[in-house]
């Protein structure tokens, strides 16, 4: 996924639009006409081993976005590795640019970092530090708190990115995750760029066909994908039906061994109790029924 999402994440517009998207709403409050390719060794170090897509804003402010794809288990650690990125990137370029010490009142560039989580499953990892470290009662103020900026696709909060290709990528893995498409969707056209990212995250297969069938420009897919989940729907639902009758006639047969063992016993039971020549006792021992079973038992001979 990582090519894939370079390419489509890495383009200016809809790399300023994830970080818009997340502090202000959508609003144009940062602009991709001020963005620079940054290739010096900081990034080239740091982004290798640490993030996904660095990029350095007018006002030399690092811009660094995580992409987080689809796993059954989050790492928990992800809140601890985003600060150590951002404590490595910083002493790098200190290093960098300053010989001997860092002069006084010199002030160093934000690092801006932003998680984007493309998963499916829930985020079951820490977002904040306090959710990972052990606090001690009487310590919370010496405190230095870090949370995660994430972005989370797969919950229930739209996120306004105010870029087109962006928003029919979050909109795209919201509907999927949540297998439902809004009436006033049906017709609506994405972007075709941000359908085939949405293919690449998810591995929906029909997002590919719809793809591969479609030319330039912008595409219809929310009356096949509103299909394909009504008709995944309908076999839940039959799946559901099949294993309730295989349940039940499992049950049945159960029951019915149930109450053969049973009647096999009382007549076994019965006849020793014509016999009269072995006590209560002995006979529950032999066929287990139980002492007052044998004696309701024996008032009816």
């Amino acid at each position: 996924m990582d090519i894939e999402s370079k390419k489509f994440l890495g383009q200016p517009k809809n790399f300023v639009s994830i970080f818009n998207a997340l502090l202000f709403d959508g609003q144009s409050v940062l602009k991709p006409e001020y963005l620079k390719d940054e290739n010096s060794e900081l990034v080239m170090n740091v982004s290798s081993k640490h993030v996904d897509i660095i990029k350095r804003y007018e006002d030399g402010t690092y811009l660094d976005l995580f992409v987080i794809e689809s796993q059954s288990y989050v790492d928990p650690s992800m809140v601890a590795r985003v600060m150590e990125y951002e404590s490595v990137a910083r002493m790098r370029y200190i290093r960098q640019n300053f010989k001997k010490h860092l002069p006084m009142h010199t002030r160093l560039p934000m690092i801006l970092t932003v998680v984007l989580y493309v998963g499916e499953s829930k985020w079951n990892a820490a977002k904040r530090l306090s959710e990972l470290e052990i606090i001690h009662p009487g310590f919370e103020d010496m405190f230095n708190e870090f949370k995660l900026n994430l972005i989370e696709l797969n919950t229930n909060h739209k996120y306004n990115t105010g870029e087109k290709a962006t928003q029919d990528f979050f909109d795209l893995l919201r509907m999927i995750y949540r297998k439902q498409i809004l009436k006033e969707d049906l017709d609506r056209e994405f972007n075709r760029d941000a359908l085939y990212f949405a293919y690449v995250v998810t591995k929906n297969k029909e997002l590919l066909s719809i793809y591969q069938k479609s030319e330039k420009g912008d595409v219809k897919v929310c009356r096949a994908l509103d299909e394909m989940f009504e008709e995944s729907t309908n076999k839940g639902i039959q799946m559901g039906i099949k294993q309730g009758i295989e349940q039940g006639i499992e049950q049945g047969i159960e029951q019915g061994i149930e109450r053969g063992v049973k009647n096999t016993q009382i007549k076994i039971a019965i006849k020793m109790l014509v016999r009269n020549n072995q006590t209560l006792e002995e006979i529950s021992e032999i066929v287990g029924l139980d002492l007052n079973a044998l004696r309701e038992l024996k008032k009816s001979i």
